[in-house]
């Protein structure tokens, strides 16, 4: 008789597959060991007199500066700063604090950590330009030289007052706020002159701001000059959502 073939314990005599090494994806971006490519942080951005948003800005400016990072993205720092021309392209260099009618001190950008605002050595701060007549941009770059930080937006080229025919003249601007902080600022003003009235609801009330409470609904509405005119002439004698809730009733009878 003919010997059966032993069998392994849990061996049921098919085939066993031969294991095959898995599909690796390639990375999306190419990147090259060792280096990093530019980044922006606006960690330490901030809007001061002189430089502002509310003079010589617009929608193409804001279009500029986009376009100013997205192409400064898309190079290695080491790489840049090795080239002369490509530096001069962009006027970049560190800002000479001294410099003739210089309208603010270093010391004066407080917001930024002592760490790097009081270590001329490590974190120097550089301008380069946004676009020839567009303004510079003003920071400083991290310990590793691939995040730079962006401190000031200057639209107006005060940080370096050029001198030629602009005779070292500095333009006055300031900063530029959204309705929110506007509207924040106009309640802290008023929340730090107390009432004289003894015992006043209102102020009281006021001081509870904000509630964090109120669960509401709000739409987004598009008019054209005419009606928003119309509109703020209501406004005086009646609150939005007063004239909304009325329109609401009126339409559905």
């Amino acid at each position: 008789m003919t010997p059966k073939p032993i069998l392994s314990a849990g061996y049921s005599g098919t085939k066993i597959p031969v294991p095959t090494t898995p599909n690796v994806s390639k990375p999306l971006v190419e990147t090259v060991p060792g280096k990093q490519k530019w980044s922006f942080s606006f960690q330490y951005f901030n809007q001061i007199q002189y430089f502002g948003l509310d003079r010589g800005v617009n929608n193409s400016w804001f279009v500029s500066l986009l376009e100013r990072m997205k192409e400064l993205s898309a190079m290695y720092p080491e790489e840049f700063f090795k080239d002369r021309i490509l530096k001069d392209r962009w006027r970049y260099h560190t800002i000479d604090w001294n410099s003739k009618n210089i309208p603010i001190t270093k010391d004066e950008l407080n917001w930024v950590d002592k760490e790097f605002l009081e270590n001329d050595i490590d974190f120097p701060f550089y301008q380069f330009m946004i676009s020839k007549a567009k303004g510079r941009i003003v920071g400083f770059w991290n310990r590793g030289h691939t995040l730079f930080h962006i401190v000031l937006l200057d639209p107006l080229h005060n940080i370096q007052p050029a001198g030629r025919k602009y005779n070292y003249r500095v333009d006055d601007c300031y900063p530029l706020n959204c309705h929110y902080s506007s509207l924040t600022k106009d309640l802290e003003d008023i929340k730090s002159r107390p009432c004289t009235v003894k015992d006043c609801k209102t102020f009281s009330s006021l001081m509870s701001i904000p509630r964090k409470q109120n669960d509401t609904n709000a739409f987004v509405a598009y008019l054209d000059d005419d009606t928003i005119n119309e509109l703020n002439k209501i406004l005086e004698k009646k609150s939005f959502s007063d004239i909304v809730i009325e329109a609401v009733y009126n339409n559905l009878q």
